[in-house]
């Protein structure tokens, strides 16, 4: 631990190049989201496209969470052994190879009775850029920590992290103009957008820094002094054996797994009453819409606050209550009804995400923040396979019509009520990064404000990149 010489102060510098290494992270984030999404936000054409029933369709979003789980602990070795950038270049690369793999399947014949060659290399396809998706998703926290101020750690991660989602409603809006849900043969239209996207999304990949020059908070000047991390595994151990993260996990989990079926499965919950797969996207992206601007707003109050606890017990319990009202909702012809429950969701799952995310690392502290993300979001995606197999086999058209019910919508309420909105109430952990961070301020004579000797004619609580030196 580093403390600054007698009459002197630490100095904590921000960099204008963590906004190029966060603009890299969102980008790789949306171009996940696009191969993730292109058969489901069109599921007639991918159908017939791919010759395969609605089952084998779902099958390409299930298979997206499924290999988030098997590669979130390599992507979080990777992170600890090679660094930011490395781990960034080789999701991205994997993601290149696999949306090429589903584009080249468009030049294999397939037909009611021969769909084997073009079916099998999609999934292939399908998985391989699966496999990138922790690489993107499990880094904010990460970035923000080393990268970001105190103050400016929360918002950084929520921009990371609600970029997958912003895909999502970007998916949903582009690729049903991209490919005519009743014209299967236009599928080659979105597998083609989406390779030259996942080729793009590396570009800024390939500039960016591992890590600042010098520090931007206590926190991240004890792990930038760091030889090398933690074990990986020794990490997951301590994150996995605290029981307070434990609450976090089983509520945050439930809310990714509620958010990626409902995004997946929107067009099937509402096509039998008579809504169109566009219209369904209209759904989907006013919840991902609203759910930005909730998170945007949720994020800087954060930042200034840090009231993590209260906002995740004021949220998931609310966004549970609205998805009960999707039930009542979910009929022919309410379509602002439909829509104006969607984006109360959104709203306010969205808000909860960064404060979520954050409040992880507090809890675990002084374990590195990729570990806590990965478990998080590692669970969201188990939980999420979970949900869309019960879902689609609780899928009952004629009950849905007949008796007004939706099961899935029952259950995925049910689920959000025993798993999201009551572990969350049980948490009490303090801010241990927090509460280290303003020792260390203390010790170091810094004590959240930072200078030189007072030779700036003034006290200013963070360097830019262009003024002087970080310790003197």
């Amino acid at each position: 631990m580093t403390t600054a010489p007698e009459g002197h102060q630490v100095v904590y510098k921000l960099y204008k190049a963590r906004y190029f290494g966060l603009f890299s992270i969102v980008l790789l984030n949306i171009a996940t989201g696009f191969v993730w999404l292109s058969y489901s936000s069109v599921p007639d054409a991918a159908r017939d496209y791919l010759n395969a029933n609605d089952f084998l369709v779902s099958l390409t979003s299930i298979l997206y969470f499924i290999a988030y789980i098997i590669m979130a602990p390599v992507s979080g070795w990777m992170f600890e052994k090679h660094g930011i950038k490395k781990s960034l270049i080789f999701g991205a690369s994997i993601q290149i190879v696999g949306a090429w793999l589903r584009y080249f399947a468009n030049f294999i014949d397939s037909t009611p009775d021969n769909n084997t060659g073009r079916l099998v290399l999609t999934m292939v396809g399908q998985i391989i850029a699966a496999g990138a998706q922790p690489f993107f998703l499990n880094l904010p926290p990460k970035f923000a920590a080393v990268w970001f101020s105190e103050n400016g750690r929360t918002t950084a991660t929520m921009i990371g992290s609600v970029s997958n989602a912003l895909a999502a409603a970007l998916a949903q809006l582009i690729i049903p103009i991209v490919t005519d849900n009743k014209v299967p043969s236009t599928m080659s239209n979105t597998t083609l957008f989406t390779a030259i996207l996942a080729i793009v999304a590396l570009i800024p990949a390939l500039f960016v820094a591992d890590r600042p020059p010098s520090p931007p908070s206590p926190s991240a000047a004890e792990a930038l002094q760091e030889t090398a991390e933690e074990p990986f595994k020794t990490s997951l151990k301590k994150t996995t054996s605290n029981k307070q993260f434990l609450l976090l996990m089983i509520t945050f989990g439930s809310l990714v797994g509620v958010f990626n079926t409902v995004t997946s499965l929107i067009a099937t919950f509402s096509q039998p009453y008579g809504y169109t797969v566009n219209e369904a996207g209209y759904f989907g992206a006013g919840m991902v819409v609203a759910g930005l601007i909730g998170a945007g707003i949720s994020g800087p109050v954060m930042d200034k606050t840090k009231q993590y606890k209260s906002l995740c017990k004021l949220g998931v319990p609310v966004a549970t209550a609205f998805l009960v009202a999707l039930i009542f909702v979910v009929r022919v012809n309410c379509f602002a009804g439909i829509m104006a429950v969607m984006v109360f969701i959104g709203v306010s799952a969205f808000a909860v995400l960064p404060a979520a995310l954050e409040l992880a690392v507090e809890i675990t502290y002084p374990v590195t923040p990729a570990s806590s993300a990965s478990v998080l979001w590692a669970c969201g995606q188990l939980v999420a396979v979970i949900m869309l197999f019960v879902c689609t086999a609780l899928q009952n058209n004629d009950l849905s019509i007949e008796k007004g019910l939706n099961p899935p919508l029952i259950f995925l309420a049910i689920w959000a009520a025993v798993f999201g909105a009551a572990p969350i109430m049980l948490i009490t952990s303090p801010y241990k990064r927090l509460e280290a961070e303003a020792a260390k301020r203390k010790r170091d004579g810094a004590d959240s404000l930072t200078t030189i000797d007072g030779a700036n004619g003034g006290k200013h609580e963070y360097l830019e990149e262009k003024q002087s030196a970080n310790v003197v």
